[in-house]
């Protein structure tokens, strides 16, 4: 029996029943968060903001979606990171959300979220600068997995696909740490001296790991973190591309892709050597919030921008472009496990 079946669904049902008027929007026409669903690269949208209540059926609508994160082992389960509604999760394929109940983890910035490959109930959760972690599925979390000291931020998160017990971590100090006791302990594998965006472990070797920066651009270890090297030299082709937003692969690991206010680059061969992916638009004329490949063909491509959601269908070749169904910006793309055809958008304002 799947661990996530609570009886949540029969307390679904007597929501729906009981409370199907009490639905809840509280944006304006088009000011809308939450989390959206296309299955025809953005041509029609569906909202997916369903959040039953003991009172009735509410929204996740005004909530701003900042990532999405699939549970490895489970197709229909995924998280949504937020920035100020803590985290949200659901076990339907986004028909409908829940909440956890620990405090720490249902409000304020959730910076990022991993999920243990081989045990559907262990969670980590990057907020401020803690990592906190649950290993039965919500009801208890420890807060205290890792505290940042010094006060800065927990910035990524990401667990080794290989050896579940090794998390990697990485903060807006630049340090960049690394748990070998699934988050019992850490150890300090180098300090880049720069805010740290994002943490890639390939998925073809997990010794190879990525790591983005804000301002240095990117670093890799092929040693699993004993050994660094920094790849500005390998990038400085591309102007603004140590500018540093996030990193994704393909579901094989033979591609990297580094995202970055240039634009897009990508590697075949590890981060060794890279190239731009040509765009519409004139690389730095638009801010890129999120990107998805999609796992059974890597030519399917989409990112996300302020307004315009972008699909290739031949690696970036040609693009086609949709507008958002929102105001807000595009922060989080999620291709279906079960269907590649679908796509979920988590929707977040941007601060001036």
């Amino acid at each position: 029996m799947n661990k996530h079946i609570t009886t949540f669904s029969i307390f679904f049902l007597s929501a729906v029943l009981l409370g199907a008027g009490c639905i809840s929007f509280k944006t304006s026409e088009n000011d809308v968060g939450g989390v959206w669903l296309t299955d025809d690269a953005g041509a029609n949208w569906e909202s997916q903001n369903v959040l039953p209540l003991a009172s009735g059926i509410s929204s996740i609508e005004t909530a701003n979606v900042h990532e999405l994160v699939h549970d490895p082992s489970d197709p229909d389960a995924f998280y949504a990171a937020t920035e100020g509604s803590g985290m949200l999760y659901t076990y339907d394929n986004g028909a409908s959300w829940q909440r956890p109940e620990n405090s720490e983890v249902r409000s304020g910035f959730i910076q990022d979220i991993s999920i243990d490959p081989s045990d559907l109930c262990t969670i980590y959760v990057a907020k401020s600068s803690r990592i906190m972690k649950t290993t039965d599925c919500h009801r208890n979390y420890d807060t205290e997995t890792f505290v940042e000291n010094n006060g800065k931020t927990v910035t990524a998160l990401m667990v080794d696909w290989f050896n579940p017990s090794i998390v990697w971590a990485g903060t807006s100090a630049g340090d960049v740490i690394k748990s070998t006791d699934n988050g019992a302990t850490w150890t300090t594998m180098t300090r880049l001296k720069d805010d740290v965006t994002d943490i890639l472990v390939s998925n073809k070797d997990s010794r190879t790991v990525i790591v983005s920066t804000e301002r240095k651009g990117i670093y890799r270890t092929l040693d699993g973190g004993d050994n660094w090297e920094e790849l500005e030299e390998r990038t400085e082709g591309f102007n603004d591309s140590d500018k540093g937003y996030f990193l994704i692969q393909s579901s094989d690991g033979s591609i990297f892709y580094y995202v970055n206010e240039y634009g897009i680059l990508k590697s075949t061969d590890d981060g060794f050597t890279w190239e731009a992916i040509e765009l519409l638009s004139t690389p730095g004329d638009v801010h890129i919030w999120s990107m998805a490949v999609n796992p059974e063909d890597a030519n399917i491509i989409y990112y996300g921008t302020d307004t315009t959601l972008y699909s290739t269908t031949d690696g970036g070749s040609n693009w086609g472009t949709r507008k958002l169904p929102s105001l807000r910006a595009a922060k989080a793309l999620l291709i279906d496990a079960d269907n590649v055809e679908s796509l979920y958008t988590g929707f977040a304002a941007i601060e001036d």
